[in-house]
């Protein structure tokens, strides 16, 4: 009887299973103010679709009853930026490519008066403030930003928020249940955050080269737009990471479906020590490394074994200073090999500007050992005139007979190749980015470089926080012109 019971209980389960399949799990409750994760209109108690833009409501992407406190710990951020094209730049990264005047994301509280979010959120933010459930809209203080990991520590005057505690030093497993929670971007903050349910998929994954160090949890959770900086908790309640808002799918943007990442809480508990201790300059070497692909390592005949290589170096660096090359294949640091990014970059975070590192490499099919002086970090690297040329452009432009500047190399298979530039082509005139935007078509915009000093001059509006744009004119020896844009993406993933 005891058999017959259990097969009739298994094949009762096993057709609800099936109906679940076929019809759709049923509808958890919703909480009486639930809105929608993508639009944040409000939803309909049992809604399995918003009624407004038509998005399917998971089971675990809504507001839950019965979700514990802990959604209290977390709030909206809204920054404020100063123009249009800030915006747009901040928006390509953070906002799916939605030009806004204001970016939406979350932050968590670690300490009473205390909150965490993505650094990415603040980029040419001139203000920002904290956004309670309730509506009460408090500014914030910037503590100091972790540029390195993507990692802000903002101060305001919220009590009535509850404390979260990291998972520091025990990294969840693969499979391992979690929670996201955040506020929908593009809707302000009128009731609890939404929680969307996943596991873990993966550890020490990579994503957009959005910070220096990509050591990210990978996630299925559904992650709505606006959950950037917010909290991913265990079933204990425990911050195991933050979520970055990135999403890869059929491209990387902020959306609702895909493999999401977080940072996880070893790297944010770093971080928090290092902005509460002072922020004291981190040593730098002064250079970028990548991971090896075959195209790399067909064009530097690297040997099987060697995972990295150095792709760029600054000029009158650390890296420069001891002989490092373009191309040299990372096999050891300080004895030890190295095979990952977040590996080397954790090395070296442990250093201090003054320590010396020693190096091996692969270079020319043989190891080179090279000792590095590290020097502190600059705030913002940048490069002027011919250096930036060099380092962005992959060409080398020297100054001749004093009034004009003649290509003297170009890096074959770079963009500047491409457009079939050569050596002894002048460069004549430079557009910067603001200009390129209102008009490339317009000569008036167009500035003639004819010496170093010129160059110089003009790079400068080349920058912003998140890339170096260059327009560039140049007049072959037969006298064909020709006319590109050289954009590069400031991605700091794999600087040294």
């Amino acid at each position: 009887m005891r058999r017959r019971a259990f097969l009739t209980r298994l094949a009762a389960a096993g057709l609800v299973l099936v109906a679940a399949l076929v019809y759709g799990a049923p509808a958890l409750p919703l909480a009486a103010d639930a809105t929608c994760p993508k639009c944040g209109a409000p939803l309909e108690p049992g809604a399995l679709f918003c009624g407004r833009c038509g998005y399917r409501l998971e089971a675990s992407a809504a507001p839950q009853v019965g979700v514990p406190d802990r959604r209290s710990a977390v709030v909206q951020v809204v920054t404020i930026h100063d123009s249009e094209l800030t915006s747009t730049f901040a928006s390509l990264a953070y906002e799916s490519n939605v030009r806004v005047d204001s970016i939406l994301g979350s932050a968590f509280a670690v300490a009473p008066g205390e909150f965490v979010t993505d650094s990415g959120l603040l980029v040419g933010a001139r203000g920002v403030s904290l956004r309670t459930p309730s509506g009460q809209s408090i500014p914030a203080r910037l503590i100091g930003s972790d540029p390195m990991i993507g990692v802000a520590l903002l101060k305001a005057d919220l009590a009535e928020v509850a404390v979260l505690s990291l998972r520091a030093g025990e990294l969840p497993r693969p499979g391992e249940s979690l929670e996201a929670i955040g506020f929908p971007s593009g809707a302000q903050a009128s009731g609890p955050p939404v929680v969307s349910a996943g596991v873990v998929s993966g550890l020490h994954r990579g994503a957009a080269g959005i910070h220096p160090i990509e050591d990210y949890l990978q996630t299925d959770a559904s992650l709505p737009r606006g959950l950037a900086g917010g909290p991913m908790l265990d079933p204990s309640g425990r911050v195991v990471g933050m979520s970055t808002g990135l999403v890869m799918g059929s491209r990387v943007n902020l959306g609702q479906s895909g493999i999401g990442y977080a940072v996880p809480a070893d790297w944010i508990a770093r971080a928090l020590d290092w902005i509460r201790s002072g922020a004291a300059p981190r040593a730098w070497m002064g250079a970028y490394a990548v991971p090896v692909d075959s195209e790399t390592r067909e064009r530097f005949s690297l040997p099987p074994h060697v995972k990295l290589v150095i792709d760029q170096i600054f000029p009158a660096s650390p890296a420069a200073s001891a002989g490092l090359k373009r191309g040299d294949g990372l096999l050891k640091l300080q004895g030890e090999e190295v095979s990952t990014l977040p590996r080397l970059q954790q090395s070296l975070l442990a250093a201090k500007p003054g320590d010396t590192v020693a190096m091996d490499i692969a270079r020319a099919g043989e190891v080179v050992h090279v000792t590095v002086t590290l020097s502190p970090r600059p705030d913002k690297p940048r490069l002027t005139g011919i250096d930036a040329l060099h380092f962005f452009g992959d060409l080398d432009v020297v100054p001749q007979d004093g009034d004009r500047l003649v290509v003297a190399a170009v890096l074959p298979g770079s963009q500047v190749a491409h457009f079939k530039v050569a050596r002894g082509d002048v460069l004549q005139s430079v557009l910067s980015k603001k200009d390129w935007v209102h008009g490339a078509k317009d000569n008036s915009r167009w500035r003639s470089v004819r010496t170093v000093a010129d160059l110089e001059s003009r790079l400068e509006m080349a920058y912003s926080d998140l890339d170096f744009c260059l327009g560039l004119r140049f007049k072959s020896k037969d006298g064909t012109k020709r006319e590109l844009l050289l954009w590069e993406i400031l991605t700091p993933t794999g600087a040294l």
